[in-house]
């Protein structure tokens, strides 16, 4: 059965990012993900700011559309999508948010993604997350770290359902 306020694309795309991700039995995992309770966004990646731009000449648009899953009575949120990130690269990603402190409409915690385009496929990163209805804000930051400029990342979200 499938989710009947996602279009057939989103499916697919879905789909594709998880077999990519986790081949196997990723049709069924992504069936499930879909079916369970919650709300649907899409999601538009669009800017970075670096610390430290002497360091690289870093992209700071980056481009991008994705989807979220948040998933009632849990501060988690299942994400998958793509952009062009600081190192001016394609970036496929799949992973989740774990936002489990809520400070009225903000919300607190970590970002974990598989992510392609980087140095390292593994990130986790500092989130914090902003909804007011149907609209959202998420921002992920890092600080400066040897070798490397500190950055805070900027997403819109937009409820689908």
């Amino acid at each position: 059965m499938t989710h009947p306020r996602l279009s057939r694309m989103h499916r697919r795309s879905l789909a594709l990012i998880a077999a990519i991700t986790f081949p196997g039995p990723a049709a069924a995992w992504v069936d499930e993900l879909i079916e369970a309770p919650g709300r649907h966004w899409l999601v538009l990646s669009g800017a970075s700011h670096h610390f430290q731009p002497e360091r690289r000449d870093w992209r700071e648009t980056n481009p991008g559309v994705g989807i979220e899953k948040a998933f009632t009575g849990t501060p988690w949120v299942a994400t998958a999508g793509y952009f062009r990130n600081s190192y001016d690269r394609n970036t496929l990603y799949a992973g989740a948010r774990w936002m489990p402190l809520a400070l009225g409409p903000v919300r607190l915690g970590a970002f974990g993604l598989i992510a392609s385009g980087y140095p390292s496929p593994i990130l986790v990163l500092p989130a914090a997350s902003v909804q007011a209805g149907r609209v959202g804000v998420n921002l992920v930051a890092i600080p400066n770290l040897p070798g490397y400029s500190g950055y805070l990342g900027l997403q819109l979200r937009f409820a689908v359902d």
